[in-house]
């Protein structure tokens, strides 16, 4: 056998290819353990992993080989940091959490792909979701997703030679259409919704419903975004919450979320009274603290939606009002992201308002997505054209019929 090829145990042998030196003047040592059966097997082996090191399809030992864990946090800190926003981060650590613990320990140039696959069967399982319910199919997809990022960064970056993700298909996603509030069920809630003493609720309600915005751009608001001579709002940022930082400002989903839409009347009236209210409570407030000074709360760089210091409400208080108030009055479950998709939907099957101006009313990134969000309304209003289509083509045969008897 060559002198590279050692015996280390029975049917193991360690292969050892030179290939030159690095520029530090240490010498470039390409490794691999295999085995073997026969000798003439073992040289055929060491034949093909000569020819792997010599075109560059082999990593050089002594590069640090993390486990998959560890690279993680190396891609993290190297990459995620600099263009993933706080709430992807935040994301992307959640579904870290099962990767860990099934594949974490694992040292990244030697996860195969039958052990990834071992994996997903773990996430199928009945129990893996919270409360011992099932994942559903698009957190599966989600799992493999950042796993495809990972190895793809690690091949770009010479970790791996080749990413065993490529052999992964996801799990096929079922798309599950939205349950709206019809028209009367809709008219309920809003009969219900005028009895709310609170002001700020019904807002919050309206500007999801009547003009499609975000629970987060809602609370992004500030008095400044709001030009009540035009009758224009501007949505030009938005606030999240992410564990461990807050409640924190940032830009609007997409460059298409920065957008400038016009205010139903009833709307824009909601919104000067509640300005006043905004003023006349923090008037109140000074007047029983006997504080002099008075610092307008609607100024152009004050929260529309505040709490009494000044400070941003909390993205989740819309859920947990709306919650609540369905529960308290046996109405059907609603969320802000229903009202909002309620808005698009409600506007599509009007059939008066077209596709592209919904897509950039909602501030989404394509009409492809709005079209793919919206598929049930878009067939609801496909089959009131072919109503109308067919109502031409009887006034046509009509017309026929006519002209023959003439």
């Amino acid at each position: 056998m060559p002198s590279k090829i050692k015996k280390r145990g029975e049917n193991s042998y360690l292969f050892t290819v030179s290939d030159g030196y690095n520029a530090d003047g240490s010498q470039r040592v390409y490794t691999k353990t295999v085995q073997c059966d026969t000798i003439a097997e073992v040289e055929n082996e060491y034949t093909l992993f000569a020819a792997d090191c010599l075109q560059g399809k082999v990593i050089a030992a002594g590069k640090k080989k993390m486990t998959l864990s560890e690279f993680y946090d190396y891609w993290k800190h190297h990459h995620a940091e600099q263009n993933h926003e706080a709430t992807t981060l935040e994301y992307n650590e959640n579904l870290f959490i099962r990767i860990k613990q099934g594949l974490g320990h694992l040292k990244i140039d030697k996860i195969t792909v039958r052990q990834i696959m071992e994996f997903i069967d773990q996430l199928k399982a009945p129990d893996a979701g919270h409360g011992n319910k099932p994942l559903s199919n698009s957190t599966i997809a989600k799992h493999i997703t950042l796993l495809k990022t990972l190895f793809n960064y690690a091949v770009r970056w010479d970790f791996v030679i080749r990413n065993p993700m490529t052999k992964i298909q996801p799990p096929k996603q079922e798309k599950h259409q939205k349950k709206i509030l019809d028209e009367d069920e809709m008219a309920q809630f809003l009969s219900v919704l005028s009895n709310d003493k609170k002001l700020n609720h019904r807002l919050w309600v309206m500007l999801a419903f009547s003009l499609g915005l975000r629970r987060e751009e809602i609370f992004g608001l500030q008095w400044k975004d709001i030009n009540f001579d035009k009758s224009i709002i501007t949505i030009a940022r938005a606030v999240v919450y992410v564990a461990g930082s807050g409640i924190i400002e940032k830009d609007t989903k997409s460059t298409n979320s920065h957008r400038t839409l016009s205010i139903p009347p009833d709307i824009c009236t909601m919104l000067q009274q509640w300005k006043n209210e905004v003023v006349a409570g923090t008037k109140r407030r000074n007047k029983r603290r006997k504080v002099v000074e008075f610092i307008d709360p609607t100024a152009p760089d004050k929260w529309v939606f505040a709490q009494p210091d000044g400070s941003v409400r909390h993205p989740h208080s819309f859920n947990t009002f709306i919650r609540r108030f369905c529960e308290n009055n046996g109405l059907k479950d609603a969320s802000p992201h229903l009202l909002r998709h309620m808005m698009g939907s409600y506007l599509l099957k009007s059939g008066q308002i077209d596709l592209a101006a919904i897509s950039q009313k909602l501030g989404h990134s394509s009409k492809s997505f709005t079209a793919n969000t919206y598929i049930h309304a878009l067939e609801s209003t496909e089959k009131q054209s072919a109503n109308v289509m067919q109502g031409i083509l009887d006034n046509l045969k009509n017309v026929k019929k006519e002209g023959q008897a003439k």
